[in-house]
């Protein structure tokens, strides 16, 4: 046996005393606390491996709720409505361009993307404008993420709504 006359290891770690006569073999409080660490880390990797057993399982099985509705709004109409909120001042504007919608993943949540496109002055600036439930939500100066340097562009008429007759 090999523990004959001792108790097993794990229990000197937990502070059992070894009744043996031998010196060399009896357990301190410094033997105590040098062997505490180790068996703390050792019951945290244990649990660690386990929960991450666990989790692979919920992770595989896990599907995302329901996909909001994203149909495609009439951007065009959009952001001829909404233009002065995006360029306060349109006389400088000069010739405008829209590119197409696509979907994209916002900070707010699932959305519309489209690009305008405007020449300042002789030089050509992208706008990201994104679209969600029929209303602009952001707009910013074409970044590369936003892709507006690779859409293909359309002529962009605000059309200027009718004036009322003073009659």
């Amino acid at each position: 046996m090999p523990f004959a006359g001792a108790p097993p290891p794990i229990f000197l770690a937990r502070g059992w005393r070894n009744n043996s006569n031998k010196k060399s073999n009896e357990t301190t409080p410094r033997g105590r606390q040098q062997g505490e660490p180790a068996v703390r880390a050792y019951i945290v990797a244990v649990a660690v491996a386990l929960g991450g057993c666990s989790v692979s399982e919920v992770v595989q099985s896990w599907t995302p709720g329901p996909a909001p509705d994203l149909s495609q709004p009439n951007y065009r109409r959009i952001v001829a409505d909404n233009i002065k909120t995006v360029f306060p001042n349109q006389a400088s504007l000069g010739a405008l361009e829209i590119s197409g919608v696509r979907p994209v993943d916002h900070l707010k949540g699932p959305a519309w993307l489209t690009c305008l496109k405007l020449d300042a002055r002789g030089h050509p600036q992208h706008y990201a404008i994104f679209i969600k439930d029929n209303k602009i939500i952001d707009s910013r100066v074409g970044i590369l993420i936003d892709q507006c340097h690779k859409e293909a562009y359309t002529p962009f008429e605000i059309s200027q709504p009718a004036k009322k007759s003073d009659t």
